[in-house]
C-alpha cells in the first residue's frame, strides 16, 4: 500500500507543479500583455484604469484608460480563450485518434471552421452581432472532426491520416480564400488573418460572441475525460469494459470542433498550439485526461498570449501574425517527433 502511494505521489506533485506554475506563468503574460505596445502604458496606469472600470477611484481619466480597456485588455482576454481552446481541443484529439502528432491545425479542422467562419459572416446582417459567425465556425469545425473520423476507420498508418488531414485542410483554405479574396468587403477579415491568425481586431464584442462558444467545446472535453482515458486502451478493448465507443468519439469530435471553432471565430487560424502543448505536457505530468486537458488549456492559454506579445513587439511597428510565430516554435517539434517515432519504429 505504502509502495503504491510513494508511486502515485510523484506525478501528483508533478501535476500540483504545473497548474502553479502555469497559472503564474498565465497572471505574468497576461499582465506584460496589458503594458505592451506601441502606447507606453506603465503599471500605475495599469491600475488607475482597474479603479477606474471598477469605480473606486475619482481621478480623470487617462489616454491609457481606453487603451487598456478598449484595445489591450480585450486582445490579451482573446488569446487567453483562443489558446485554451486549442490546447484542450489537441490533447482531446490526440487522445481520441490515439495519435500525438494530430492538431487541429494539421489535420484540416481550423481551416474547416475559417470557410464555416466566413458562411457565418454572410448570414450576418450588416452590423449585426458576431454569433453567426461563431456558430458557423464551430458547425463548420465539428462536420470536420467528425469526417476526420470516418477517414480515421479507413486507414492504418497515423503519417498517413495526418497527410490527409492536410489535403482536407489545403483545400478548404483554398476555398476560403477564394472566398474572400473574391468577396473584397470590408466585414470579412483578410486572407492572412484565416491563414496565420491574429489578435489586432479583438473587441468585447467578438469576445463575447467567442468565449461561450470555446466554453462548451472545453465543458464538453473535460466531461470526457474519461471516456477517453478508456479510449486510450484500444475501441475493442474500451467497448468490452462497456464504453459506447462511437457515441463517444462524435461527443469528443463534437466538442473539439466547437472550441476550434470558436477559437478560429476570435483570433483565425493559429497553427501548432494544439501538438506542442499536450505533446510536452503529457511528459510532464503524464497521459491522464482528467489533467491533461484542463491544463493544455492553461498551457495553451499561457502560449497565445505570450506570442501575441512577441508578434506585436519583436519587430514593432509591424506587427507579425500570430499563427507565423507558432509555426517557428511548433514546425521544429513536428520535425522531431517524427523523426523520433521513426527510430522506435526501426
Amino acid at each position: 500500500m505504502t509502495a503504491s502511494v510513494d508511486a502515485v505521489d510523484p506525478r501528483s506533485r508533478r501535476r500540483g507543479a504545473a497548474v502553479t506554475a502555469l497559472a503564474a506563468l498565465l497572471l505574468v503574460v497576461v499582465v506584460l500583455g496589458l503594458l505592451s505596445g506601441a502606447v507606453a502604458v506603465s503599471p500605475t496606469d495599469l491600475f488607475h484604469m482597474l479603479g477606474q472600470r471598477l469605480g473606486i477611484s475619482d481621478d480623470a481619466e487617462r489616454l491609457t484608460d481606453s487603451v487598456l480597456w478598449a484595445i489591450r485588455l480585450p486582445r490579451v482576454l482573446a488569446g487567453a480563450v483562443v489558446g485554451a481552446g486549442l490546447g484542450a481541443a489537441g490533447a482531446a484529439l490526440q487522445g481520441t485518434f490515439r495519435n500525438h502528432m494530430a492538431d487541429p491545425h494539421l489535420v484540416g479542422i481550423s481551416p474547416a471552421a475559417g470557410l464555416g467562419a466566413v458562411v457565418g459572416i454572410a448570414l450576418t446582417p450588416i452590423g449585426g452581432p458576431p454569433l453567426i459567425m461563431m456558430v458557423g465556425a464551430a458547425t463548420a469545425g465539428a462536420v470536420a472532426a467528425l469526417l476526420m473520423r470516418r477517414i480515421a476507420k479507413r486507414i492504418v498508418e497515423s503519417n498517413q491520416f495526418i497527410l490527409i488531414g492536410l489535403a482536407l485542410g489545403l483545400g478548404m483554405l483554398a476555398w476560403l480564400g477564394a472566398i474572400v479574396l473574391a468577396w473584397d468587403s470590408p466585414r470579412v477579415p483578410t486572407f492572412t488573418f484565416w491563414v496565420f491568425g491574429g489578435l489586432a481586431g479583438s473587441t468585447w464584442s467578438t469576445l463575447g460572441a467567442g468565449t461561450p462558444v470555446v466554453l462548451v467545446g472545453l465543458v464538453t472535453l473535460v466531461a470526457s475525460a474519461r471516456s477517453l482515458d478508456l479510449l486510450a486502451l484500444g475501441e475493442t478493448e474500451a467497448q468490452h469494459l462497456g464504453l459506447d465507443v462511437d457515441r463517444v468519439i462524435a461527443v469528443v469530435l463534437v466538442g473539439v470542433g466547437v472550441a476550434v471553432g470558436g477559437a478560429v471565430g476570435l483570433g483565425g487560424a493559429i497553427g501548432f498550439v494544439g501538438l506542442i502543448v499536450p505533446l510536452l505536457l503529457r511528459r510532464w505530468i503524464g497521459p491522464g485526461h482528467r489533467w491533461l486537458i484542463p491544463v493544455s488549456a492553461l498551457a495553451g492559454a499561457a502560449m497565445v498570449v505570450a506570442v501575441d506579445i512577441l508578434a506585436r513587439t519583436i519587430a514593432s511597428p509591424v506587427e507579425i501574425p500570430v499563427g507565423l510565430l507558432t509555426a517557428i516554435l511548433g514546425a521544429p517539434v513536428f520535425i522531431w517527433f517524427l523523426l523520433r517515432v521513426g527510430r522506435v519504429r526501426s
